[in-house]
């Protein structure tokens, strides 16, 4: 596991912020439980939002359902979802469902481009920022001695 680099910041975990986070993990969790058990599509399906989803080229997906994705991947070899097909509506629906963030939010707390990196350790949510003068919002997050994450970190290596 790599380290970030100081200074560090973590989320407060009673922040709104760190909530809705964790909801849409597990929003994104189910999403794919029932992605597989339902309709048996796994690896090599994406999406960026409810209305742009679909399948990898050379994946068990693409192989499944090759005949409801369009002819002509992108330069990655990825393939939506035609519109007409009977999967399009029902996974649209799922995603949906999956909790939704501003992805602003981290220029509205840590201010524009003000982020190098960000990490999950356990169930703790750290990011590693370039300025510390830039930071916009401190009611969310709160600084963190950076032994002081080390230490959480090797707490939580396997």
């Amino acid at each position: 596991m790599k380290t970030l680099d100081a200074p560090v910041y973590e989320i407060k975990q009673d922040s709104e912020w760190y909530k809705k986070e964790i909801k849409r993990q597990k929003d994104t969790d189910n999403f794919f439980k029932i992605l597989i058990d339902k309709y048996g599509i796994g690896r090599g399906f994406a999406f960026l939002h409810s209305e742009y989803f679909g399948v990898y080229e050379g994946t068990e997906a693409f192989k499944l359902l090759k005949d409801d994705v369009l002819k002509n991947g992108d330069k990655n070899g990825f393939h939506s979802f035609k519109k007409k097909s009977k999967y399009y509506e029902p996974i649209k629906y799922l995603i949906e469902q999956i909790e939704k963030i501003s992805p602003f939010k981290t220029h509205d707390v840590f201010g524009l481009n003000n982020v190098k990196a960000t990490q999950w350790v356990g169930d703790r949510w750290f990011f590693q920022i370039k300025n510390e003068e830039l930071i916009k919002n401190k009611e969310e997050i709160f600084p963190i001695e950076y032994k002081e994450y080390l230490k959480v970190v090797m707490e939580n290596l396997d």
